[in-house]
């Protein structure tokens, strides 16, 4: 597994304050001949911090779009990680982040046979392989 093209950039936040977002570009090869570009976005309010991370993943089932991205929604809280699949237009990301690609919905996503298992096996290789995304996560609790 290796990440290559990644890029770095940042954007002003929605939220209203004074700060910026890291967003991070790239292509993850996650198995043999199996590659998807993601971009995630590392997001921190009052010492709160999200991971959001869109995978694009070409043409999406029951879609009728050649190219889609699905996107979820990785935090803490007191149990642990938690993982949630989301809309990608509820997302921090524009239509240039994800590559101008059609930003599936939950539903559409959970009505996939065996997608959220390769999403969460896809984010958790992603984690391991890009030590700062996995990280993130981790570096506001120590």
């Amino acid at each position: 597994m290796n990440i290559e093209k990644r890029k770095e950039y940042y954007r002003q936040c929605k939220c209203g304050r004074d700060h910026e977002n890291k967003f991070i570009l790239g292509v993850f090869n996650y198995a043999d001949d199996s590659e998807t570009i993601f971009c995630a976005a590392l997001l921190e309010h009052q010492n709160e911090r999200h991971v959001w991370l869109s995978f694009i993943t070409g043409e999406w089932p029951n879609t009728n779009e050649e190219d889609c991205a699905v996107t979820c929604h990785i935090y803490t809280n007191a149990k642990g990680q938690v993982f949630l699949i989301q809309n990608g237009e509820d997302s921090p990301f524009s239509s240039d982040d994800v590559l101008d690609c059609y930003q599936v919905t939950r539903e559409q996503v959970l009505a996939v046979d065996g997608a959220k298992e390769w999403f969460i096996d896809t984010y958790l290789a992603l984690f391991e392989t890009d030590k700062e995304i996995g990280d993130y996560l981790v570096a506001v609790n120590t």
